[in-house]
């Protein structure tokens, strides 16, 4: 274990805050360059008809190619806020199914220690809720804590999760338990892009040719980076408050609003809290 003290509850959603905000002036400043991109553009309006007359046939041959590359870039069964939802049996699960179940909302970071307090003693209860369709558990991984961590680890296990989502998501529960079980001590060098494919391995994933590029590429680093922003600035999925840091837990749009580090190991504490707010 680190010797340094953990974050409050409080230290934590402020520095949620701020990189959420490092986030937004970021974007920021890509809209004003493309603003003025777009006035250059404007001054040479008269050439760029003829370079576009040119660049339509270009466009016409080419497009095709471009939007599967693009596509690429957002992972399948994935909601539009970047959560995997996992119900009965442990398969994604439709918008349907969720409203026809309990709801579990869980915000997270793969770095966040915290986040591994809640769910090494929890997920075993969780995943027979899931699997029973008693519950429908919606995952939202962020990454706002590769400062925490000396080669990025987590936007790159999120990146990781979010690939297995993509192609093998009946494989995403095991996998979202084995992230946390390798979680690195903060401030340290995390596991390499290699240890990770083991990591998904042993969870039960076939390491084939698209987890492999999709992991080396960071495929889904924008995506990442752009939900990461909205999880905290935005209200939650099922709930009116703004997450503000992770874990951020809801059962059926009621917040588990944890006072001490108690509240997140004991499993019991959190079984009666779902308990209470069953549908």
């Amino acid at each position: 274990m680190s010797n340094t003290p953990r974050p409050t509850r409080s230290e934590q959603r402020e520095q949620a805050r701020a990189v959420a905000k490092e986030l937004r002036e970021k974007r920021v400043k890509g809209d004003q360059r493309k603003k003025t991109l777009k006035t250059i553009g404007i001054s040479v309006g008269i050439v760029a008809v003829v370079v576009g007359i040119i660049g339509g046939v270009i466009l016409a041959m080419s497009s095709p190619n471009d939007k599967v590359v693009n596509a690429k870039k957002v992972p399948a069964n994935v909601t539009a806020l970047g959560g995997v939802i996992i119900g009965k049996d442990l398969k994604v699960v439709s918008d349907a199914e969720v409203k026809a179940t309990n709801h579990i909302v869980i915000y997270q970071d793969y770095q966040c220690p915290i986040c591994q307090m809640f769910e090494s003693p929890n997920s075993s209860q969780i995943k027979t809720w899931a699997q029973s369709g008693l519950a429908a558990v919606e995952f939202h991984p962020i990454s706002f804590l590769d400062g925490s961590s000396l080669n990025n680890y987590s936007s790159r296990a999120t990146n990781a999760a979010f690939c297995v989502a993509n192609s093998q998501p009946d494989k995403f529960f095991d996998v979202n338990t084995a992230l946390y079980a390798n979680q690195p001590q903060e401030n340290t060098s995390g596991p390499s892009d290699a240890d990770i494919k083991s990591t998904l391995s042993g969870a039960g994933v076939d390491v084939n040719d698209e987890i492999n590029n999709c992991i080396d590429e960071k495929r889904y680093a924008k995506f990442i980076e752009n939900r990461t922003t909205e999880g905290l600035s935005k209200p939650a999925v099922s709930g009116t408050s703004i997450p503000g840091g992770t874990p951020y837990i809801l059962v059926n749009g009621t917040l588990y609003d944890f006072k001490e580090y108690s509240d997140l190991t004991n499993p019991a504490l959190f079984a009666q809290f779902f308990a209470s707010n069953q549908k």
